[in-house]
């Protein structure tokens, strides 16, 4: 029994060195080697060799069904997680298809539904709204096809995710991102969409005898085109990706005038961790403190940045492979801090997989998630 057990050992530490070992090629360089020299080869190695930088790194512990989509096609881009209060175990992430609509997923990454809606972009909810007297979470995405803001809501009895209820024409010269608002104030609701010409509108989401009522109260022009969004409820603040330049902070609540303010650190520079095309932003908490995620398409990374009056970079990780494979390009990404279930007892990191393999087989792309306590390591 003695010898079988130490031949056990010796074979699992076998396995263990195979997957661990330094000159193990991950699945996108094999993929990369096989491609021809054009353009895209060249800036898909530039990058890959920008992301051997960072020395943290994490494994993604669950991942999602794929998209529908053709292959090799980039169509997931941004997830959202509603947390079921009676019974997180049902939980759901949502993840755009910006070929066609939106996938809903349980906590297994398991499809649950698809909602044919449009290209759907990006996506963002809140609790505890009023829709034709019932308590729904109201669901906003941008809506490339019909260059609107499309409204849907969460059944919560059902636990599914109804159909458009509106389609708020916007604007913006062609929408890309969008996030919901819910001033601790008044309570009221609003949605943020940006456009790829800098253009920001603020609407104001009413539910009138049963109907939904939209108004635009609020617009501005950041620098450069934007995308990923993220309002902070508590502290009224709204996040933007300007994608080139930065992430910009500003004051969520509509009466306040558009000001220029950067987080620190954010800006994508030689001596700066972030690299070009700033994306998916989400945040969470720590004793009393806000810290900002921000995914960093033009290496692979993800930045965390205190937020408070002085803001300050802390640290950037990498998502490589494990059991399950690493993370690459991440468009969008979305935050929960709390527990969930046993697999999650901290909190969700969920991101956009922009090259999802099996093995070294290049599938169509998908969602990962990451149980919060890994990223909370990188403060502590």
């Amino acid at each position: 029994m003695k010898n079988v057990s130490i031949v056990l050992f010796l074979v699992l530490l076998i396995i263990f060195s195979s997957t661990t070992n330094e000159n193990h090629v991950p699945s996108l360089e094999k993929y990369w080697s096989s491609l021809d020299s054009s353009g895209f080869s060249l800036y898909l190695g530039a990058t890959i060799k920008k992301s051997k930088v960072f020395t943290k790194h994490i494994n993604a512990d669950l991942e999602t069904d794929e998209v529908l989509s053709g292959y090799k096609v980039d169509a997931a881009d941004d997830p959202a997680i509603w947390i079921n209060k009676k019974n997180t175990e049902k939980s759901l992430v949502l993840g755009t298809n910006k070929k066609g609509g939106v996938h809903v997923y349980d906590m297994q990454g398991k499809e649950l539904q698809y909602v044919k809606a449009g290209h759907i972009n990006n996506i963002d909810l809140r609790d505890n709204f009023n829709y034709k007297g019932k308590d729904v979470t109201l669901v906003a995405g941008s809506n490339c096809t019909l260059n609107s803001i499309a409204l849907f809501y969460i059944d919560k009895e059902k636990n599914q995710l109804a159909d458009t209820i509106l389609n708020i024409k916007s604007g913006v010269s062609l929408v890309y991102g969008i996030c919901m608002y819910k001033s601790q104030i008044t309570n009221k609701f609003y949605v943020f969409i940006n456009g790829e010409k800098g253009e920001v509108e603020q609407w104001e989401i009413n539910s009138v005898n049963g109907e939904i009522e939209a108004k635009l109260i609020r617009n501005f022009v950041v620098s450069s085109r934007p995308e990923g969004m993220v309002a902070d409820d508590k502290n009224g603040i709204l996040f933007i990706g300007v994608e080139e330049e930065g992430v910009l902070k500003v004051n969520a609540e509509p009466e306040n005038e558009f000001k220029t303010l950067w987080v620190k650190g954010s800006n994508p520079n030689n001596k700066s961790f972030i690299s070009s095309d700033i994306e998916g932003l989400g945040y969470f908490r720590s004793n009393d403190k806000t810290y900002l995620v921000v995914s960093s398409q033009g290496n692979f990374s993800f930045a965390i940045f205190e937020i408070g009056s002085l803001d300050k970079y802390i640290t950037s990780f990498t998502i490589k492979d494990g059991i399950i494979d690493g993370v690459e390009e991440t468009d969008g990404l979305d935050i929960y801090d709390g527990y969930i279930n046993e697999e999650f007892p901290n909190g969700m990191l969920v991101v956009h997989d922009g090259y999802n393999f099996m093995g070294d087989s290049l599938l169509r792309q998908n969602f990962k998630y990451i149980r919060l306590e890994k990223v909370k390591a990188f403060i502590n």
